[in-house]
């Protein structure tokens, strides 16, 4: 089993690939609306899910028209994630199948997309011209809400019910703070070299990883609502990319380049919406309760 912890289990995939293989099997390769998928039968609708799912998100949400891509099982393929095919489309393996073993249990489908988002923002929003951090060039925060945007409603809701939990905790990060920061994990030194491989499942190793996961998805669905523009990403990857600050943007698409100490007023407009918001504790009041939140990278 995948290990979790209260509110926030911490997973790394990085290729997925399991050093203990299944047998080999000659699969199909199923044409589908973004590509093609290549895993066994009894995994070809979950993987189509996903893979649609990361598409329509990737237009919506990145602006990418039409990007391709093919799913692939991860245990026929010598391929790293996201490593370009012979077509030229990236290829996404995933382990779906459970090794020979018995002993790795796969992670969950529903996890795909997240990855999926991820590569996407990086590859074609903001690439990496570094070596020494955790993402592309975008700020960490930023890097991870587009991996977020492309989960599906069960994992968003768990999401939800986190970003409560940590209010009421009083463990919400600063805004000021937030947009600054280096992803937890990647300050901790926590996120292994896995060499393009199946990472370990890992415990998160900074007090902050549950918060930055929780304000990293409540902050997008924030942006969302006060812009009303889905595409808030794309938006601010085009701010990343001209070089340009992106706290002052924040300011003036969500009202508050002229108010005295905007960051802060903006951060109060936040957890207002947190506490009143539909889907963040109502007006109620009640106490959240603790959820075993899957997250990725």
């Amino acid at each position: 089993m995948w290990p979790t912890i209260a509110v926030v289990p911490f997973l790394l995939f990085a290729a997925l690939i399991d050093p203990e293989r299944s047998p080999a099997s000659v699969l199909s390769r199923t044409p589908t609306s973004f590509g093609h998928v290549q895993v066994d039968a009894a995994d070809v609708a979950a993987a189509i899910v996903e893979g649609e799912a990361a598409h329509v998100t990737a237009r919506t949400v990145l602006g990418l028209a039409d990007v391709r891509f093919d799913i692939v099982e991860a245990q026929d393929s010598p391929r790293r994630f996201g490593e370009r095919s012979s077509e030229g489309v990236p290829t996404y393996v995933w382990p779906f199948r459970q090794s020979a073993d018995g002993r790795s249990q796969p992670p969950p489908a529903y996890l795909l997309r997240h990855e999926i988002g991820h590569d996407l923002f990086i590859r074609y929003l903001v690439p990496s011209t570094g070596s020494s951090q955790y993402g592309g060039d975008a700020p960490d925060w930023l890097d991870e809400m587009a991996a977020i945007a492309f989960e599906g409603e069960p994992l968003r809701s768990l999401r939800r019910r986190s970003i409560v939990h940590v209010a009421q905790e009083g463990k919400l990060i600063p805004l000021h703070r937030f947009l600054n920061m280096v992803h937890p994990e990647m300050a901790a030194g926590s996120i292994p070299d896995t060499d393009g491989r199946l990472g370990a499942a890992f415990d998160p190793a900074s007090d902050e990883t549950a918060s930055f996961y929780a304000m990293a998805a409540a902050f997008y669905e924030f942006l969302v609502a006060r812009t009303e523009n889905a595409a808030i990403i794309a938006d601010l990857a085009a701010v990343v990319r001209r070089g340009e600050p992106v706290e002052p943007w924040l300011l003036a698409r969500t009202g508050y380049a002229d108010a005295a100490r905007g960051i802060d007023a903006l951060d109060r407009d936040f957890q207002n919406w947190i506490a009143s918001g539909a889907g963040y504790g109502g007006p109620s009041g009640q106490r959240a309760t603790r959820t075993n939140e899957p997250c990725s990278r």
